[in-house]
């Protein structure tokens, strides 16, 4: 049987910078929609004065088990 021909290496390194670029693009989308959403909650909670920081569960660091 024949083998199909294998893509050029020029062509496999465009390939694999548009995947690794492609990649990089929607972390850095996730990252930046997320600050985003990060500054509207932030921005409520200043508004109506609620300070959801302090909802942590666990101890502070000045109690002791």
């Amino acid at each position: 049987m024949h083998e199909p021909e294998r893509p050029s290496d020029r062509r496999l390194g465009l390939a694999a910078i548009w995947v690794v670029g492609i990649v990089l693009l929607v972390i850095a989308v996730v990252f930046i929609g997320r600050n985003f959403w990060h500054h509207d909650v932030l921005k409520e909670d200043q508004q109506t004065g609620e300070n959801r920081a302090d909802d942590h569960q666990g101890l502070t660091p000045n109690e002791k088990r």
